[in-house]
C-alpha cells in the first residue's frame, strides 16, 4: 500500500508542475504579445503624424522666442 500512495503522489507532483508550467507559458506568452501590440500602435501612430501632434501640443514654448530659454533653464 505505501508503494501505491508513494506513485500517487508523484503523480500529483508531476500533474502540479505541469500545470504551473502551462501557467508561466500563458502568463509570458501574453505580456510578450501585449509588447508586441504596444509596439505596432506607436509604430502606427508614428506613421500616421500622432507622435508628430503630440510633440508639437506638448510643447508650445519652443515655438515663440523664450523656447531656447526655458529649455535651458530647465
Amino acid at each position: 500500500m505505501s508503494g501505491s500512495g508513494v506513485l500517487h503522489g508523484m503523480e500529483k507532483l508531476v500533474r502540479e508542475e505541469r500545470a504551473q508550467g502551462t501557467l508561466e507559458y500563458a502568463l509570458v506568452f501574453s505580456a510578450f504579445l501585449a509588447m508586441v501590440l504596444a509596439l505596432g500602435a506607436l509604430w502606427h501612430a508614428g506613421e500616421v503624424g500622432t507622435l508628430g501632434a503630440l510633440a508639437e501640443r506638448a510643447a508650445p514654448r519652443s515655438l515663440d522666442g523664450t523656447g531656447p530659454l526655458d529649455f535651458a533653464l530647465f
